[in-house]
């Protein structure tokens, strides 16, 4: 029992370790967020934890000790209790981290080339507009490609799951296509009844906006033609 007293020890030292790195911040302090800062560090502490007490339940179990409550204890928290607390912890993080354009922009024998117009200042595409004006304000690739709502959120992860798939199993086509045409809910939930948007006499025109917001009048009849929304055209995959 007199070396057990080296593992809170031994703990919080890999736990400092831990917290002395670097963060995985944003670039300025008003973008900073505390759930994710403090999200992974605890994450990371409770990793360290579970390896700790898997260690040190199997030298006890190696030394064929006797299951006693104690050794039960360790046992359970072990195998069951931090990582079901370590699983948790790790959607928290790895659910948002999915949302982000360097997420999508991973992919990128696929999608890196959408993700640079879309950052190219020279570019005059619909997703290179919107990034550079800051129109949404992060997470651009996932706003404009998730419909509202929790279904729609669903769907985007359910799809994005797939992808992956077809990503690394190599069964993707190239130009990449979407599997259905683009809804105008995921323009309107955003432009619809803005000041910007009202000002547009076609907008508000009782021969369009009944079209446009059942779906049957497409935005893209309009807005892709100057602006496409990614004017690329892949020949290969690179």
């Amino acid at each position: 029992m007199r070396r057990w007293r080296y593992v809170p020890g031994v703990f919080l030292w890999a736990c400092g370790g831990v917290l002395a790195g670097r963060a995985q911040e944003a670039g300025h302090p008003f973008q900073f967020d505390p759930v994710e800062y403090y999200a992974a560090r605890v994450l990371a502490g409770l990793l360290v934890l579970g390896i700790v007490l898997a260690l040190a339940a199997i030298a006890v179990v190696a030394r064929r000790r006797p299951l006693d409550a104690a050794l039960r204890g360790l046992l359970v928290a072990a195998i069951v209790v931090v990582p079901i607390f370590s699983l948790a912890t790790g959607m928290l993080l790895v659910f948002p981290r999915a949302e982000r354009v360097e997420f999508c922009g991973s992919c990128h024998r696929a999608m890196k080339v959408y993700v640079d117009d879309m950052k190219d200042p020279r570019s005059d595409s619909l997703a290179a507009l919107h990034y550079k004006n800051r129109y949404i304000h992060s997470n651009q690739c996932y706003e404009c490609h998730t419909s509202y709502g929790l279904f729609g959120t669903v769907e985007a992860k359910m799809s994005g799951t797939l992808d992956v798939y077809h990503y690394y199993t190599g069964t993707y086509k190239v130009p990449i296509k979407m599997r259905q045409k683009y809804p105008n809910g995921d323009c309107l939930k955003c432009h619809a009844e803005s000041a910007r948007w009202l000002a547009r006499e076609i907008h508000t025109s009782p021969k369009v906006k009944p079209g446009v917001f059942s779906g049957k009048i497409s935005c893209m009849v309009c807005h892709a033609v100057k602006n496409p929304a990614h004017p690329i055209a892949v020949e290969g995959r690179s």
